[in-house]
């Protein structure tokens, strides 16, 4: 019997994806976005060095600000940028206030290698609070790295990051306790990039809190 394959019939194995996520601010300070910039390729340079195998893409649902920010540096190293809207995108795109906001977010998701909208949950009374909540949720849950460009205050405010991160946290303690965490690298790492913004331009310092894996030796 003959055991050959042709071409046609030989399959390339597919390489494990590894999942960035994103959350913070829409209104950074505009000034600080070239070294918020450095840190966040910092995180991207560190985790695809410990992860070399994988296939790397991140979420970002491209709101202004953070969200934008990471998804531009994504893409401009080779990281596969995945869009996970709140809602329908015309109705998503009445919350962009100028045009210019409106043709970078569709350049920017143009470019992104897939978009879905995510399902709303229950989470708050507000209907549009509430799909907010449940793109926080899933890039909370679904993330190997949450990265969080944020200020450190917590506002309360649900669907915000600081409301991201403690969802985060849940998912971690319930992945402990036995339930899912996401494919095959678990919850790799939570990092914070202190980031002021205009309603609080304090802290005044830019800096990365959280564990990064070290570089391998050459």
């Amino acid at each position: 019997m003959d055991h050959t394959r042709s071409a046609d019939d030989q399959r390339t194995e597919v390489p494990p994806r590894f999942t960035f996520g994103v959350s913070g601010h829409r209104d950074v300070v505009p000034e600080n976005l070239p070294e918020l910039r450095q840190h966040i390729g910092t995180v991207f340079h560190r985790f695809r060095s410990a992860y070399p195998n994988a296939s790397h893409e991140l979420l970002s649902p491209l709101a202004e600000g953070a969200d934008r920010a990471a998804a531009e540096l994504a893409l401009s190293c080779g990281i596969k940028l995945v869009v996970p809207l709140p809602m329908a995108q015309a109705q998503y795109e009445q919350d962009f206030p100028t045009p210019e906001s409106l043709r970078e977010f569709r350049k920017l998701l143009a470019a992104a290698d897939s978009h879905f909208e995510v399902r709303g949950s229950d989470i708050g009374s507000n209907r549009r609070t509430e799909k907010y909540a449940a793109v926080g949720d899933y890039i909370a849950r679904w993330s190997h790295v949450l990265i969080l460009l944020w200020d450190g205050r917590d506002n309360e405010k649900i669907g915000g990051t600081a409301w991201v991160k403690k969802r985060r946290e849940d998912w971690i303690r319930a992945s402990k306790a036995g339930g899912n965490a996401p494919p095959l690298f678990g919850y790799a790492g939570t990092i914070h990039i202190v980031t002021p913004r205009l309603a609080n331009p304090q802290p005044s310092r830019i800096e990365i809190i959280g564990e990064l894996p070290t570089l391998p030796k050459p």
